[in-house]
């Protein structure tokens, strides 16, 4: 049996101090950054479970700011 799929490739993460001066715009503020990333690359990886867990209104607020089709 044969299955086909899409493979993204992304990042893990957006929140890394130092992209702020090498990835991200200069002046970016940090509210603004994932809507940034989201339009650099078509998935990102939400890495942060371990820690804890996150509330529906963020995940909510993060699929605001990324475009339809983003994952």
């Amino acid at each position: 049996m044969t299955q086909s799929g899409k493979i993204r490739a992304g990042m893990g993460g957006w929140t890394f101090e130092p992209w702020d001066t090498s990835f991200y715009p200069d002046k970016l503020s940090k509210a603004k950054q994932l809507h940034y990333a989201t339009r650099q690359v078509p998935s990102i990886e939400v890495n942060g479970t371990y820690y804890s867990s996150f509330k529906e209104p963020t995940f909510v607020k993060w699929a605001g700011e990324a475009p339809d089709g983003f994952v």
